[in-house]
């Protein structure tokens, strides 16, 4: 039995340890109704909640979400937005990696992190009429809806 509680106990650290290793960022700020899909399923989203690269962020009227990113990339979506964090991938040892957005809806503010300042060609944003490379900046993009 004993042998059975310490096994377990090595199984909740190893999935702690993968949960954080694929983590993408975190909600810092958070108003009104705010939903994270991913895989088919929705689940609301509070401060404190993990993002994960494949996660479609969607704010309701009037709602509004603010999240960081591992690399300090900050992302912010205004009311009726559509994201998806289509692509991130960050060493925290070199500090490069890859990150790639896309805005379907809405506003989005961004402001590169520590990927944009190492490798300021490894960051991507898309509309469904445009896509940019980002080069270490802040911006506004808006999206109107149909």
């Amino acid at each position: 039995m004993l042998l059975a509680g310490i096994w377990l106990l090595g199984q909740a650290d190893a999935s702690a340890q993968e949960s954080t290793a694929s983590q993408a960022g975190i909600v810092k700020v958070l108003q009104g109704d705010v939903h994270a899909e991913r895989s088919g399923k929705s689940r609301p989203l509070a401060i404190g909640e993990r993002l994960y690269a494949g996660d479609r962020v969607v704010t309701a009227a009037a709602s509004s979400v603010g999240f960081t990113l591992r690399d300090d990339t900050l992302i912010s979506l205004g009311p009726n937005s559509q994201f998806l964090l289509e692509r991130f991938a960050y060493s925290d040892k070199t500090d490069e990696g890859n990150i790639a957005v896309r805005l379907t809806k809405g506003t989005l503010r961004y402001v590169s992190g520590l990927i944009g300042k190492r490798t300021p060609e490894n960051q991507l944003l898309s509309t469904p009429t445009a896509t940019i490379g980002i080069r270490g900046t802040d911006f506004i993009v808006e999206v109107p809806g149909e």
